[in-house]
């Protein structure tokens, strides 16, 4: 192998570390925001659960008795 050979491939290589160091980047915010997701999903989940078991002293919603106020 010539010397330009090699250096053209220790330039590629330093490229494919840098964009795979990029990408792990990526990945790891893309995990933070899905745990973070899946938080705030749990956290609804127990509230619908909890309005729906009448366990905040609020009755539960019913949109067919509810008048709305123009009438």
């Amino acid at each position: 192998m010539c010397m330009d050979e090699i250096r053209d491939l220790q330039i590629k290589v330093a490229f494919q570390d840098d964009f795979i160091e990029s990408l792990n980047q990526m990945v790891a915010s893309q995990q933070q925001t899905i745990l973070d997701l899946q938080k705030q999903m749990q956290l609804l989940y127990q509230r619908v659960e909890s309005y729906q078991n009448g366990e905040n002293g609020i009755a539960p919603f019913d949109p067919s008795q509810e008048i709305p106020p123009h009438y």
